[in-house]
């Protein structure tokens, strides 16, 4: 919407007089205008239909796995809310988290509950923190989901990323940093108290994070 916004702006300041005496210039001018609208909304039509190809193929491998992602569930939301209210507002695509909603449910984390929830907004706000794609910071969240707790390795992507997870999940579990790198040693900390941990640290970031010219 930013981007049409942006795009409609600067049309604008032509206006239809500007259209009207493109039409009546040298075809080499109504060329050169065909050359400019073409690589704009080219752009445009190639990024939606690569963002519509990404939900559609996201929304089969939901189905796959038995979930209706709009249908409500048990909790009174769907997978579709829950997915929507990750990335709204924020720099990150609709498409980017259904694909990880997806692979959250391929590790058990069931649709319409807190787990699946922290799990998508705490994705959001870590990027943000982090200026990194939800793509990215979504396969150390599913790494985690999959192995069922946190390793020292996934401390290790962050902290190259210039996050401290390990002082965040030290004050959520109300250890030292030490003790919690202990903990994580012993495989003590699951993926349901890391994306609890990272939703209630970094979760608004993901919208703050508007503000910036980034």
């Amino acid at each position: 919407t930013a981007g049409l916004e942006n795009i409609s702006s600067k049309f604008s300041a032509m206006g239809v007089v500007g259209f009207t005496v493109l039409q009546n210039l040298t075809n080499g001018v109504i060329n050169f205008g065909k050359k400019i609208a073409s690589s704009t909304f080219g752009q445009m039509m190639s990024g939606g239909k690569t963002r519509a190809l990404n939900l559609e193929q996201a929304q089969f491998q939901i189905s796959g796995l038995g979930v209706d992602w709009e249908k409500q569930t048990e909790s009174g939301v769907s997978l579709y809310y829950q997915i929507d209210k990750a990335v709204s507002g924020t720099a990150y695509d609709l498409d980017a988290a259904a694909k990880v909603a997806g692979q959250l449910l391929a590790s058990n984390i069931d649709a319409g509950t807190d787990k699946m929830q922290n799990a998508l907004s705490g994705i959001s706000g870590v990027a943000a923190m982090t200026n990194s794609t939800y793509e990215e910071i979504g396969h150390i969240f599913t790494t985690i989901a999959g192995n069922g707790r946190v390793m020292t390795e996934q401390l290790n992507q962050f902290a190259g990323r210039g996050l401290n997870v390990a002082a965040t999940l030290a004050e959520h579990l109300h250890v030292t940093e030490a003790e919690l790198r202990d903990m994580v040693s012993k495989g003590k900390v699951d993926f349901n108290t890391f994306a609890e941990a990272m939703n209630e640290a970094f979760g608004e970031q993901a919208t703050k994070a508007n503000d910036t010219y980034t």
